[in-house]
């Protein structure tokens, strides 16, 4: 057996041994699948402005969110979220210079919409302080996104961090001290295209322990400047997967919706079922199939991946 068998094979025997044979497929609700969208929208409070601006996306994420960038506008998203019957949303936004989103101006507005309505509130943090964290959980916020770089150099080229990795490890300690439900994601092949940090970005999540982490991988996208980089390939994403299954047997993982298209993507998932992943996003018709044929049962969920 070659390196990547052998790891795929440990990796789907510790799946099933603590997980058992689901898979779920998440829809968020940027995405329509067979006619039918998610139930979870994002929002971000700083529309599509992010001063960081970093190489990767310089805001072009920002441009599938609602904008909603004064807090009457956020509680009006929240209360048409209700009325549509979602199930959540997700709060997102662009950071200032120093990673942070501007959470103290929409701390009441949050509070606001989990006593009028019912939906669960998942927030994407950016860096962030241990008093905003214990506000924002005080709020009723129900779960919490960090992207987790694990190299300096990444951390501060391509996101633009001063402090490198050490911001994100201090954001980690601050959410989960306020008592989140933190879900790390972990950016694979960000520093352009290769692996470079993220056996350490595994070393930093697991002395917490998650419940669940996900993981996504570099996309090149247009009008930024890594346009013409080439994406990790699917091998070596699957091979990931499988370290960080052994490394975290007893937290569900989860393929992210930010992943290359086409042919990649179908090669891709493929191979992180066979790495024992439990949960995918945007999963079409072939990974249910694939899925069933690996003996998993398929389970639809249509909400973020991060919930459970």
């Amino acid at each position: 057996m070659t390196e990547t068998e052998i790891l795929l094979t440990e990796a789907w025997r510790l799946s099933r041994s603590f997980h058992g044979n689901d898979l779920t497929i998440y829809q968020p609700g940027m995405f329509v699948i067979n006619g039918r969208r998610g139930a979870y929208h994002s929002v971000s409070i700083t529309g599509t402005r992010c001063d960081l601006s970093c190489d990767h996306c310089q805001g072009q994420l920002l441009l599938n969110m609602k904008p909603a960038t004064v807090p009457e506008d956020l509680v009006s998203f929240g209360l048409k979220a209700e009325a549509r019957g979602d199930a959540g949303i997700l709060i997102s936004g662009g950071c200032d210079k120093n990673g942070a989103l501007p959470w103290a101006n929409f701390i009441k507005a949050v509070e606001e919409i989990k006593l009028r309505t019912n939906l669960i509130v998942t927030i994407h943090t950016g860096q962030i302080n241990l008093r905003t964290a214990r506000d924002l959980k005080k709020a009723g916020v129900d779960q919490a996104l960090i992207d987790v770089i694990g190299d300096d150099s990444t951390a501060r080229e391509i996101f633009h961090l001063e402090n490198g990795t050490a911001t994100i490890s201090k954001s980690m300690d601050n959410l989960f001290e306020a008592g989140f439900e933190v879900v790390p994601h972990i950016l694979y092949g960000i520093h352009y295209g290769v692996e470079k940090g993220e056996q350490n970005a595994l070393e930093m999540i697991s002395k917490y322990c998650p419940t669940k982490y996900v993981v996504v991988v570099f996309t090149p996208m247009k009008h930024t400047r890594m346009v013409d980089v080439k994406p990790p390939s699917t091998e070596s994403v699957a091979r990931f997967i499988a370290r960080a299954r052994i490394k975290m047997p007893d937290a569900k993982s989860s393929l992210g919706c930010v992943r290359p298209g086409g042919t990649y993507r179908k090669q891709l998932d493929q191979l992180a079922l066979q790495a024992g992943i439990n949960s995918l996003a945007v999963g079409y018709d072939y990974v249910a199939e694939v899925g069933r044929k690996l003996g998993l049962n398929i389970i639809h969920k249509y909400t973020c991946c991060s919930l459970d």
